[in-house]
């Protein structure tokens, strides 16, 4: 991504929490062929953050390893607190957690990104803003922009979303998901909505082509 490497720094100043979803002995949806999901969760964030801090934003992860964020023995609920402590604490400017989906069966595919059901017209924004960027570079379904509770956005002291990139239930999305190459460009399609969401560049709402819920919480760690 040449434009991130350049010397503009858009978001300088802004603090941004990454988090990527499971880890450890969370290990999230599991793949038609055993990919796991707290692995690609990590490696999409992790270009994330390489990709904001590039833009100028100081970022923290809320995990860097195949770990759990709360301290061994804790509880799954503790768990999801300690992510969105870390924003809460710090004072973030924004929360994005990363996630990859998953359902019972193996037809629903696509990108999903959510904001609270609060009234919270910043995270719906955000949440517009990322998945104006998805659906215009990334090679798979848009499934649109959703309200929910899950734990981590609900409880954000900050604008916060959540993205799903894509089905590891589904054998074609899993297929992307597998792909390197396609992980660093979901996660630059995210810093480009990230950076367009505090340029205030206003992204046309994509509405919500569906209202069924993922079958899988994708909140859970």
């Amino acid at each position: 991504m040449d434009r991130i490497r350049g010397t503009s720094l858009p978001l300088a100043g802004k603090r941004i929490v990454v988090d990527p979803g499971h880890g450890g002995q969370y290990n999230g949806a599991v793949g038609v062929t055993g990919t796991l999901e707290k692995n690609v969760n990590l490696d999409v964030a992790t270009h994330l953050a390489d990709d904001l801090r590039h833009l100028g934003a100081t970022v923290r992860m809320t995990r860097t390893g195949d770990t759990a964020v709360a301290p061994p023995g804790a509880s799954l609920d503790d768990d999801l607190k300690a992510r969105i402590g870390i924003a809460n604490q710090w004072k973030a400017d924004l929360f994005v957690s990363v996630h990859s989906n998953s359902e019972l069966g193996h037809n629903r595919h696509g990108i999903e990104t959510y904001h609270r059901r609060a009234d919270d017209a910043q995270s719906k924004r955000l949440a517009c803003d990322i998945m104006q960027v998805m659906s215009q570079q990334l090679p798979v379904e848009v499934r649109g922009v959703k309200p929910a509770d899950f734990w981590v956005i609900k409880h954000a002291a900050m604008p916060a979303t959540l993205v799903e990139v894509s089905y590891l239930s589904n054998p074609g999305d899993e297929q992307h998901l597998k792909d390197p190459a396609f992980r660093q460009q979901a996660a630059g399609t995210i810093a480009t909505g990230i950076e367009h969401w505090f340029q205030g560049v206003n992204a046309p709402p994509l509405g919500d082509p569906t209202d069924d819920p993922p079958q899988q919480s994708p909140s859970d760690p």
